[in-house]
């Protein structure tokens, strides 16, 4: 594992969670409690016509996301719902506060009744085979589990919901929430490692790898991560001789309209994927002096 101290850029404020339960309720207060507020005019209306064959004591939802859990959940009595990834990793690091993202869901049961009844809401599919829709100002994302992008490339073999867990990039992205039991399902060791704020590479093949790059380079400044394992680093390093600092910067903006990683930042992995033939241990030491020097540290 790799300390980071020398390369944060940014301060921050990581709240981690301090059992599965804390993050429980984090989940309640944000979806109960909360209304994110809507940046344009694709907020989609939940009174639309509902084509399922439900059973008549199913309410319509409201323009709430835990409502409209709820209802989905209804909507597959032989199948559930999970939240997945994103959502849960930034509640359970950051809290209510350090959440402002896309929501994925992951549907396990009958995924035609529920194409079905997404499609009357004016949901559209995504390039990678899922739907997108909008409720309560917040950007969802809903998958057929079995077809999630790592499953149908052959990459991960379903088994069981928990197999989604072997299909993230990250680790901390390794876990889901079953909506209707509020049971949460995610890789060994999950919080002692959110808890320490170590990051780990689970997947690395993914269907868009500088997003992705990016994606992990920002969570290294914005997450607060205070490790690396030897995994982590060698991906970081074999993105540097993939992409250019410029390649990455450009990307981000494009993605996140800002830029927080900095070149010192991408210099430190460039740095070890030159040095790759010495041992691990000796390889960061000498990076970290060549590191210091370049920003005058020494």
């Amino acid at each position: 594992m790799t300390n980071l101290s020398l390369l944060r850029m940014m301060p921050h404020r990581p709240q981690p969670i301090n059992s599965i339960d804390n993050l429980r309720d984090r989940v309640d207060r944000l979806f109960r409690t909360t209304t994110k507020l809507s940046n344009g005019q694709s907020q989609l209306s939940l009174d639309l016509p509902l084509t399922l064959n439900l059973e008549s004591a199913i309410n319509y939802p409201t323009k709430s996301i835990a409502e409209f859990l709820n209802f989905i959940t209804d909507a597959l009595p032989d199948g559930d719902v999970y939240l997945f990834g994103g959502v849960l990793r930034d509640l359970a690091l950051l809290g209510q506060e350090g959440f402002n993202s896309d929501i994925d869901i992951v549907v396990e049961g009958n995924w035609s009744n529920c194409v079905t009844y997404l499609e009357s809401l004016g949901a559209r599919k995504n390039k990678f085979g899922g739907y997108r829709l909008e409720v309560a100002g917040w950007p969802i994302d809903i998958w057929n589990a079995k077809e999630t992008w790592a499953i149908k490339q052959g990459l991960v073999q379903y088994k069981s919901i928990a197999s989604l867990t072997e299909t993230t990039v990250l680790n901390w992205d390794a876990i889901l929430m079953n909506w209707r039991t509020r049971i949460f399902v995610c890789r060994k060791n999950y919080l002692e490692e959110l808890k320490l704020r170590l990051l780990d590479i689970v997947l690395e093949e993914n269907p868009d790898p500088l997003g992705m790059a990016v994606r992990v380079l920002r969570h290294l400044c914005l997450k607060d991560a205070e490790k690396v394992t030897k995994s982590a680093v060698q991906y970081l390093a074999n993105c540097t001789k993939t992409y250019s600092y410029e390649e990455i910067k450009s990307r981000e903006i494009r993605s996140y309209g800002n830029s927080v990683i900095e070149p010192p930042l991408y210099r430190y992995f460039e740095h070890l994927k030159t040095y790759e033939n010495l041992d691990f241990h000796r390889r960061g030491s000498v990076v970290s002096g060549i590191l210091k020097k370049e920003l005058g540290l020494v």
